[in-house]
Order: structure tokens, then C-alpha cells, then sequence
């Protein structure tokens, strides 16, 4: 990350989970941890400022991190988005992060963080596909702010796609966002045999 630059990740954690079944964010790893555990842990390890937005009836365990409750996350990913880029401190940009996505390594974190300025917006691709998470520039907050659907800043990106910087990387977990228990074991054992390699 360039010196005097204040890049930062916001965390949406808001959502039900109606596809899992049950809350899938304390669905444990293989270690036994809650699966946002490991999301929050790898997001810590690459950024000093982070912002988790929630909702009040979560039941997250988030004491050791600031958050921010939403309580009207019935209203979708977008409105969620929304709610927490107005409560961002003075950052020149963030880090669009997803809860539900634990395999992505800090250094993915990091180099799109590096990368990140003011005025335009990242996004990771790996094997010719864009994944997750997608950083925005200070400029972009306004607009983000404005948000109020379920499509999060997909709208935002094709409207200002000149100023997009997609960034290849060799992460394969930027494409695994969990929406079932069968995406859960399969990605699970994915990043397992990545660890091995």
C-alpha cells in the first residue's frame, strides 16, 4: 500500500444465508472455527482499518472488531453496501469484502489494497473470470452511498468500467463465495489442497 494512502476493507456481513439453510457465516471449518472467523482473520492480517457491516439479530461473535449494525439488511446486498460506505471514516478507498468467502489469502488482500487509489476500482481476476473482493476509490463512495438493491456496486462498475484495473492473481478463492453446505465442503477441500501445493 503506497505511504499516506488510507485504504481500508468493508465487510459485508448482513446477510440471511436463505440458500445455506442456517446461518452459514458460524458454520464451522475444518479447524472448528466459525467460517467468518477465518474471512475476519485473513481480512486483519492485511489492513490496520476495517469496518464489518451486520445486523442486530446476527448473533456474530464480532466483539473484537468495529461493526456497524444495518437493520433493515432485508433490503439486500446494495442497501447494505450503502449503509456502510456512509459510515466509513476518511479513507481514500476500501476493499468491498464478502463474509462469506474464508480462502482468500491475505496477500490477495494486499496487492489489491497496493493497487488502489482514489479514483479508480479494482477487481481480482484469476483464470479469466472476476471474482471478489473489489476495491473502490474515495470518488466512487457518492454513488455507492446511493445504493439500495440487491446487486451491490455491479451497476457502479460497468457505469465507470474505463476506470477499472482488473488485476490477475493466483488465487483461486476470489471465485468461492459460499451459498451452500455443498459449496462450503467442496471449496473447503479445494483450499485444503492448495495449502498442500
Amino acid at each position: 500500500m503506497s505511504p499516506g494512502r488510507r485504504i481500508g476493507a468493508l465487510v459485508l456481513a448482513a446477510g440471511f444465508a436463505r440458500r445455506f439453510g442456517k446461518d452459514k457465516l458460524t458454520a464451522p471449518l475444518a479447524d472448528g472455527n466459525p467460517l467468518i472467523r477465518h474471512t475476519l482473520e485473513n481480512i486483519s492480517s492485511a489492513f490496520d482499518d476495517i469496518l464489518i457491516v451486520s445486523r442486530p439479530d446476527s448473533g456474530l461473535d464480532l466483539e473484537e472488531w468495529p461493526v456497524t449494525q444495518f437493520e433493515a439488511a432485508e433490503q439486500g446486498m446494495g442497501a447494505s453496501l450503502a449503509w456502510g460506505i456512509a459510515r466509513l471514516p476518511a479513507w481514500d478507498g476500501c476493499l468491498v469484502c464478502l463474509a462469506d468467502m474464508p480462502f482468500v489469502q491475505p496477500r490477495t488482500y494486499r496487492l489489491l489494497a497496493a493497487e488502489l487509489t482514489p479514483e479508480n476500482i479494482v477487481i481480482p481476476g484469476h483464470m479469466g473470470r472476476r471474482g471478489n473482493p473489489v476495491g473502490f476509490g474515495r470518488r466512487f463512495f457518492a454513488e455507492l452511498a446511493e445504493l439500495n438493491d440487491e446487486r451491490g456496486g455491479r451497476k457502479i462498475i460497468r457505469r465507470h468500467e474505463a476506470d477499472v484495473l482488473e488485476i490477475p492473481v493466483e488465487d483461486p478463492a476470489i471465485l468461492m463465495d459460499i451459498d451452500t453446505p455443498a459449496d462450503l465442503g467442496r471449496y473447503q477441500s479445494g483450499a485444503a489442497q492448495q495449502g498442500r501445493d
